[in-house]
């Protein structure tokens, strides 16, 4: 289980890039614990919108995105969620490119699709290790851009976006071998600019341009990979939107409606309701890309068992003990593994 790489122990989402309707290099926070918003106040080396995004566990990377005058670009440029300060690691993407979408596994970070001209089925990899970028060598089925991505533990999709019209076709990553495949299950409906975000059991893609803007939360089922409506959707129809995820909710902000917007919404992972927050983005603004993080620890491990070790068994300080216990967490039962 890829628990190293889960976000449940990440403090913040930061918002990264865009347009206003000029480009921005703002990053905007928003803290998971209260759901107030900010500006840290270290910003993108490049103002870009456009562009994609992965977490590590100590970095965020964002990637490509189109920068004036009239560049397509293959930067790479990192937060340190320890200090939220950016800067640039030196090693980017194969290919400038825009409009793509990304997911991270807890090894490798992967940029997929894009416009370059033209519609790029190309998929790249970052190595959290070392931060050097290469080809893994299996891209999309299907070239296009503006599309969004989620992942599970396994796996990582790639959903929508536009190729001359729209589509609504889903193409996964398996994260243990770099493969790619169409699971044939795609969106009930054809969107670009759209944005998504994961739950450990869900993938939820929100908003887009359809046309015309919509509201619409469409679910991926992690378990079966069958999509449906899960019935509740954004308050607000808008495009080029971004979305960032704790373990418990999911946000969605910022997009065009036109204009642009600061408005962050939120979908709760325990029953998919949505609502306003109340707390926006400081600067509104559409295509920009996110990132959760923060100054953490993350979990490592399976977390299959939980082991209770030594102790002392009686008032008396001296009868101590190195006994190990064990308990299942799929079932709750206790043994003695043996090995104290």
């Amino acid at each position: 289980d890829n628990f190293e790489s889960w976000p449940e122990s990440a403090t913040y989402g930061y918002f990264g890039g865009g347009y206003a309707p000029l480009y921005v290099d703002t990053v905007d926070r928003i803290d998971f614990l209260n759901e107030t918003t900010s500006a840290p106040g270290n910003n993108l080396p490049q103002a870009r919108y456009s562009l994609g995004a992965v977490s590590s566990s100590s970095y965020g990377y964002f990637g490509g995105g189109y920068a004036p005058p009239s560049n397509y670009v293959n930067t790479i440029d990192r937060i340190d969620f320890l200090n939220e300060t950016t800067s640039a690691p030196g090693n980017n993407l194969s290919q400038a490119r825009y409009g793509l979408a990304a997911v991270s596994s807890s090894s490798y970070g992967y940029f997929g699709g894009g416009f370059t001209p033209p519609y790029s089925a190309k998929i790249d990899r970052i190595d959290f290790s070392n931060e050097t970028t290469s080809l893994p060598g299996n891209n999309l089925h299907q070239a296009r851009s503006s599309l969004a991505a989620v992942s599970s533990n396994s796996y990582g999709y790639f959903g929508g976006g536009f190729a001359l019209p729209f589509v609504s076709t889903i193409d996964r990553i398996d994260f243990s071998n770099e493969t790619t495949s169409a699971p044939g299950n795609n969106l009930p409906q054809a969107k670009y600019q759209l944005a998504a975000v994961s739950s450990s059991s869900y993938g939820y893609f929100g908003g887009g341009y359809a046309p015309p803007y919509v509201s619409t939360i469409d679910r991926i089922d992690f378990s079966n990979e069958t999509m449906s409506l899960p019935g509740n959707d954004l308050p607000q129809a808008r495009s080029d939107l971004a979305a960032v995820s704790n373990n418990s909710y999911g946000y969605f902000g910022g997009g065009e409606t036109p204009p642009e917007v600061t408005t962050v919404d939120r979908i709760d992972f325990s029953n998919e309701t949505t609502s306003a927050p109340g707390n926006n983005l400081p600067q509104a603004r559409g295509g920009l890309a996110t990132v959760s993080g923060g100054a953490s620890q993350r979990i490592k491990g399976s977390r299959t068992y939980g082991y209770f070790g030594g102790g002392k068994t009686s008032p008396n300080s001296s009868s101590r003990v190195d006994t190990v216990d064990r308990i299942d967490f799929s079932n709750e039962t206790t043994s003695a593994p043996g090995n104290n």
